[in-house]
């Protein structure tokens, strides 16, 4: 799935940047990161887009990820999902650097943008789960689910902070817009 997601979320990007020629491409040591930055590397560079891998491990890094990411002249940051760190919008805005999530919370807490599994519904759907498991239902018993659900919001007040027109066609897309 997350070769999809990779996909429509470069999509997003490319409406609007449309000159955007390198990105940065933020990670943790979390060990999915690898192959997901693998996959997200190919297929921006399939539409023409280079990527450069950053790594914070900590969130006392991201300052400097950030830091690396400007004198990289990456011109957008794509973040692979992990549990939140809140300073990561604030930070981005600092170095003015456009920041796309798969975390739609991000975007609440100042991101610009986020494409990703909705969480509400994920949520939903592991106490559906919980309420099974505690009526008696066997946990190797029950299907593993994808989520079905995706959102995509964008926050107005940070794209005007960063100088950015978001196009009519971006907004029409987005399943929420913050202003």
């Amino acid at each position: 799935m997350f070769a999809d997601l990779t996909a429509k979320t470069l999509d997003i990007i490319r409406l609007l940047f449309p000159r955007v020629q390198k990105i940065g491409l933020l990670s943790s040591n979390n060990p999915v990161h690898p192959a997901q930055a693998q996959t997200a590397t190919k297929a921006a560079e399939a539409i023409g887009i280079s990527v450069q891998r950053f790594i914070a491990p900590n969130p006392e890094d991201l300052e400097k990820a950030f830091v690396d990411m400007k004198a990289a002249d990456c011109e957008v940051v794509y973040v692979l999902a992990d549990p939140p760190r809140d300073a990561l919008p604030s930070i981005a805005l600092k170095y003015r650097l456009p920041t796309v999530y798969q975390i739609d919370t991000y975007a609440d807490r100042g991101g610009l943008m986020a494409y990703g599994p909705d969480l509400k519904a994920l949520f939903l759907l592991a106490a559906n789960y919980v309420d099974r498991i505690l009526k008696g239902a066997k946990p190797a018993d029950l299907p593993v689910e994808q989520p079905t659900k995706f959102a995509f919001v964008i926050n107005l007040r940070t794209a005007k902070a960063l100088g950015l027109t978001v196009p009519e066609q971006v907004l029409l897309m987005a399943d929420r817009v913050i202003e």
